[in-house]
């Protein structure tokens, strides 16, 4: 019975991000990807909140709201906590970036086409919080899904821009198409407020690098803690939903200097792309001086350009498979 319910969790969550991945934009802009996060929060008795519009300012998510602000529907960030107070805390944060032109550095047509996919890791968060719920894993969830579209108009955010991250720190905006890094920026730090997690964790269709490096069907993870890295990758190759591990290097940190703020949120330069982003949203998730936590950002494509056995064209799940078993394992310690 208990294999059971874990086979058919696993195969609702990555139906669930199949789904919302394959949602056409016009479908699934952010007020219905935040419609969905309330709808699976209400069928599992979470508690549900959401921030919407210019109360993100009042709020203190700038970031959230200025990626968001130039579409025709207001961003927003959609949450819920769901399991017992004294549960294993993991945090799940996942881009939900509905749509993204590129914004005032807009993206050319052939590199807009799949770009209804860019909340693919909002949906694998959501995959992998309905698996987890519907396993009544003895975990403290809280789910994070900052609901935006990168858009163009007046209101637009601009290259050269200095926002102020929720964290204090400033970001100059050195291109207006690395905005997942900054909605997921906000949610991070707003993460590790009051008690953080053990385990934070973010899911993101981040950056076209790591697909140059790792191809379509290899998300990249990057994780701040060792022994989480070891027994991710571990579970990973053992149910065959692989990931890989790269470099939180350093030395490259540099790159993300700015001459008019703490950080640029795009490097000049071809070169390591996913590993800068990573790093920018390392500032966030593991704040210097602050509490430290375990924390796993995972860059995925969430998209199967051809159909196989199993994995039909289009949204995919990746990763959710390996992340339930790892959240699995540490809750029952």
């Amino acid at each position: 019975a208990a294999d059971r319910i874990r086979v058919s969790a696993e195969r609702d969550g990555v139906v669930l991000a199949r789904d919302l991945v394959n949602m056409p934009a016009n479908a699934l802009g952010p007020a219905a990807l935040a419609a969905a996060v309330e709808k699976l929060a209400a069928a599992h008795g979470a508690d549900y909140a959401c921030i919407e519009g210019d109360a993100l300012l009042s709020r203190n998510f700038p970031m959230i709201h200025a990626v968001g602000r130039a579409a025709a529907e207001a961003p927003r960030l959609a949450e819920f906590s769901w399991g017992p107070a004294d549960g294993y805390p993991v945090t799940l944060v996942g881009k939900g970036v509905c749509f993204d032109t590129g914004g005032l550095d807009l993206k050319p047509a052939a590199a807009m086409r799949l770009m209804k996919k860019d909340m693919g890791g909002a949906a694998n968060v959501l995959g992998l919080a309905s698996a987890i719920m519907a396993c009544a894993l003895p975990v403290r969830l809280r789910v994070l899904i900052p609901c935006v579209e990168n858009s163009v108009s007046a209101d637009a955010f601009r290259p050269g821009d200095v926002l102020t991250a929720r964290n204090g720190l400033t970001v100059e905006i050195g291109n207006t198409d690395a905005e997942g890094r900054l909605v997921l920026a906000d949610a991070l730090s707003y993460a590790m407020e009051g008690a953080p997690p053990k385990l934070l964790i973010d899911m993101a269709t981040l950056t076209g690098a790591a697909r140059v490096a790792l191809g379509p069907d290899l998300p990249a993870l990057f994780c701040g803690d060792d022994g989480i890295a070891h027994d991710l990758l571990v579970a990973a190759t053992a149910i065959d939903d692989p990931l890989w591990l790269m470099p939180l290097h350093r030395g490259y940190a540099k790159m993300l200097l700015s001459k008019t703020a703490d950080l640029n949120n795009a490097p000049d330069g071809p070169f390591a792309g996913a590993i800068t982003a990573a790093l920018f949203l390392q500032r966030f998730a593991m704040p210097e001086g602050g509490t430290r936590t375990a924390w796993a950002h995972i860059d995925l494509y969430a998209w199967n350009n051809t159909a196989r056995p199993g994995r039909p064209e289009g949204g995919e799940a990746m990763g959710l498979r390996a992340l339930l078993a790892l959240i699995d394992a540490k809750a029952r310690r």
